[in-house]
């Protein structure tokens, strides 16, 4: 009687075991399922303990770790799953090319990926994966000397952190994590914090600790930056109401603006991942039809009244998902990730540069190790081209997706580009100051572009691509304007330039350069390319009717001192006699030619004597 109750004891705790097992391998798929794929390898880890040899549980603990970022022990359950099955299902097949691949194990995955479609019922699909693993054959033979390390732990957490943005001179950073302490403390369905923007400041060289940008820009629910202008004034973030929009904010001083809903593009579509030219006048953007469309990159162009054109669909798209566009500060050079194209798996980062006619060139792919079979996303640049930051979910991370530095290769002279950075402030307190900034072409006399110091530091920042005469003008109510000169060619290559600029109160005995006057050598017409300047001069004074004002020419030590006396007079006449006919009264102006008895820089560089053959003004 004690024997068959031991037995009856035995079968009933066997029984519970299985049906606790069965519980649990109910909740494990559930989870699978439904994407929570960390809980659910939580369910199929403890399960695995007990049946290690379980074909079905290595591959479902395979699926698990193919979205889980973790290639070694993807590799290591999908071959499990393949051995111990007595005949392996043609999804198990796949799970193990797909692990092959990430671990670009490419003839493997060539093998394995023809196992998993023997009838070619799935052979566009198989094709695109057999064609990637020939890509990435010849990416990783022809791979370039780039160093890529993991942000750290100063960026990088156990949680998701993507989407990167920096300043053109790479000052600061933006990102958006996944991480405890966000702005609303609670999960999302998906068991993960929500999203919230962070920002960090280099110095010197490394990352300080990340802050969260708080409010207004950070919410209770999801809040990514999905892009930054080139001065850090301007963010583009992403938010999930109207089927997905793209809002816009401003920095004004420490603070960011309400975020506002960009009307032109916004659509019942889904739209986000945005960037401008540096130019501001060319916005990118994607859309897809919902979110299980395809992600295509679109363009508009900012029009004379200052609004959005009509979004256009750029040419590179594919069938396939694009995304994460970046136009680099040179203007030209656009960057993107594409499922399509020429990509060895998954996301890869490309390249396109836009030309004079306004087409662009075929997409390159950046190539190993930059890209990898995995998803390389949200790739950005710094204006000097020298460091570069993006998304990845490669071996060896802090959480399933880390933020990236890539030291890229050198090249000769960088970029075709002048960037031209500083503080603006009141010159004679110090105080910084928000100020207009306005960028002109001298040749055609054509506005390129406006921009803002901001008004807590007085900094400003501003990129300035080859091939034109720049004329760069800060204007401020009740302050004489300042103007710079930027005229360099692409032979120049990438040049950084520090100017802080001290803005003059416009009262008596302030005193201007107009560096944007020019002349011939030895003649005393004005050049065409002089024109903004003056215009700019004649409204000054025509604005304000109570000054005067005295116009000074100058010139360097070279030839004959009368001669050069003589000359600097005649310019300043030139400058005098133009404003007269733009209808500025005679009797508010003197002119006088000083020669070179003022310098206010050596005669003995080229450079110097060019800061010496100048004209000002100054307020009498």
């Amino acid at each position: 009687m004690v024997k068959y109750s031991l037995l009856i004891f035995i079968f009933i705790c066997s029984f519970n075991l299985h049906a606790q097992d069965g519980r649990i391998l109910k909740k494990a798929e559930a989870a699978l399922e439904s994407g929570e794929y960390a809980q659910a390898l939580e369910y199929f880890e403890q399960l695995l303990g007990k049946s290690p040899e379980d074909a079905e549980l290595n591959h479902k603990t395979a699926l698990c770790h193919l979205n889980m970022s973790s290639n070694k022990k993807l590799l290591y359950y999908a071959n499990n799953a393949v051995k111990y099955a007595e005949k392996p299902t043609l999804d198990m097949y796949f799970t193990l090319a797909r692990a092959y691949h990430l671990d670009h194990q490419f003839d493997k995955a060539i093998e394995a990926y023809k196992n998993s479609d023997p009838g070619n019922k799935n052979k566009k699909a198989i094709s695109k994966y057999i064609k990637e693993c020939q890509y990435g054959k010849s990416y990783v033979s022809n791979a370039e000397k780039i160093k890529i390390t993991n942000a750290g732990k100063s960026i990088n957490t156990e949680h998701p952190e993507y989407l990167p943005y920096i300043t053109a001179d790479l000052s600061r950073l933006y990102f958006t994590s996944r991480r405890p302490g966000s702005t609303g403390g609670k999960k999302a369905p998906d068991g993960m914090y929500y999203e919230d923007i962070y920002t960090s400041v280099n110095r010197g060289g490394a990352w300080e600790a990340p802050e969260n940008v708080g409010p207004p820009l950070n919410g209770d629910g999801h809040d990514a930056c999905i892009g930054i202008s080139a001065d850090g004034q301007t963010m583009f973030i992403y938010k999930g109401s109207n089927g997905g929009d793209i809002y816009t904010s401003e920095l004004k001083g420490k603070k960011w603006s309400n975020p506002k809903p960009i009307e032109e593009v916004n659509s019942p579509f889904f739209e986000s991942s945005a960037c401008v030219s540096p130019d501001g006048r060319m916005l990118f953007f994607v859309r897809a039809a919902d979110y299980k469309s395809n992600k295509d990159i679109y363009m508009c162009s900012k029009t004379v009244k200052g609004n959005w054109s009509k979004p256009r669909k750029l040419p590179f798209n594919t069938e396939y998902d694009e995304d994460a566009p970046f136009m680099h500060p040179d203007g030209k050079t656009l960057y993107f990730s594409s499922k399509g194209h020429s990509s060895m798996g998954e996301y890869d980062v490309f390249k396109v540069t836009l030309k004079p006619d306004g087409s662009w060139t075929k997409p390159e792919n950046l190539g190993y190790p930059i890209n990898t079979a995995g998803n390389d996303v949200f790739f950005v640049l710094a204006a000097d081209a020298k460091i570069g930051l993006y998304s990845s979910d490669r071996e060896g991370g802090l959480g399933k997706q880390d933020i990236y530095t890539i030291r890229m290769p050198v090249k000769d002279k960088g970029p075709e580009l002048a960037l031209l950075k500083g503080k603006v402030k009141d010159a004679e307190t110090g105080k910084p100051l928000e100020a207009e900034i306005t960028i002109t072409d001298n040749s055609s006399r054509e506005l390129l572009a406006e921009f803002h110091s901001n008004q807590s530091s007085g900094n400003y920042l501003v990129s300035l691509p080859s091939g034109k005469n720049y004329n760069v003008t800060v204007e401020k109510d009740g302050y004489v304007f300042y103007s710079e000169n930027i005229n360099f060619n692409p032979k120049d290559g990438y040049k950084e330039m520090y100017r802080d600029i001290d803005l003059m109160p416009l009262k008596s005995g302030s005193k201007v350069v107009l560096k944007n006057i020019f002349f011939n050598t030895g003649e005393d017409v004005l050049s065409s390319e002089s024109i903004t300047e003056l215009q700019r001069l004649a409204r000054l004074l025509l604005e304000n009717r109570q000054i005067r004002i005295e116009i000074s020419g100058h010139t360097d030590n070279t030839g004959n001192n009368d001669i050069n006396k003589q000359l600097s007079e005649k310019r300043a006449k030139a400058v005098y006699d133009y404003l007269v006919e733009n209808g500025v009264p005679a009797n508010r102006m003197t002119y006088q030619g000083f020669g070179s008895s003022q310098p206010i820089d050596t005669n003995e560089t080229e450079e110097g004597r060019q800061n010496n053959r100048r004209t000002e003004f100054k307020v009498l």
